[in-house]
């Protein structure tokens, strides 16, 4: 143990009682504390050596946030993007739902997510947005080598404002009967397809 505290630089202290704000969360008994920089500072950003990015328009639920992140982490995307106001933001709830893998990912917080797309066509990706009653499948989109996708809200989907700014509006064929799934469920089946079909097609 030692040996990789010094290896990694890590320093440990160990306390025999949890922390107060931690216990009436559900642990195992064991906790620790890291710095660790999720969000990019905008100023920072180059978008030039990302092959997948995934967009949120005002996502809301941050057990959709996390779940979402897994998923993400799962299928190969670089960053996650989501505006500054009206979003879920990344908490320590968030990063317990995506079972830790939001510390394999790096996040965006933007103004706008009509500029982002903007500036992601002028790199070169290919734009894609879920919402229900688009009459294109998901899987009749065959996805560029560098794709971004963007996911709506829990009520009312992606904004007509940011359906406007993306190459593709997208659906997923359902059985009668069923509106529409989770937004973290329904981001999962089309981020499972966007990598699959790369590598297939």
């Amino acid at each position: 143990m030692d040996a990789l505290l010094k290896r990694y630089g890590l320093r440990m202290s160990i306390k025999p009682h949890l922390p107060s704000a931690l216990r009436s969360q559900s642990h195992q008994g064991v906790a620790f504390t890291c710095t660790h920089e999720f969000y990019l500072s905008p100023k920072s950003v180059s978008f030039t050596k990302m092959k997948r990015i995934v967009l949120c328009n005002h996502l809301e639920d941050v057990q959709n946030l996390g779940a979402l992140v897994r998923s993400a982490v799962a299928f190969g995307v670089d960053l996650l993007v989501h505006e500054e106001r009206r979003s879920a933001e990344l908490t320590a709830a968030a990063v317990k739902a995506s079972a830790g893998q939001a510390f394999r990912l790096k996040f965006l917080k933007v103004s706008s997510l009509g500029s982002c797309l903007a500036d992601l066509k002028r790199e070169g990706f290919e734009t894609a947005a879920l919402s229900a009653g688009s009459s294109q499948s998901i899987y009749r989109w065959s996805p560029a080598p560098k794709w971004a996708i963007v996911v709506g809200s829990e009520g009312s989907g992606v904004q007509s404002s940011v359906l406007k700014s993306v190459d593709h509006i997208l659906e997923i064929p359902m059985s009668h009967g069923v509106e529409s799934l989770n937004v973290a469920q329904a981001g999962s089946i089309l981020l499972s397809w966007a990598f699959s079909g790369q590598d297939s097609r």
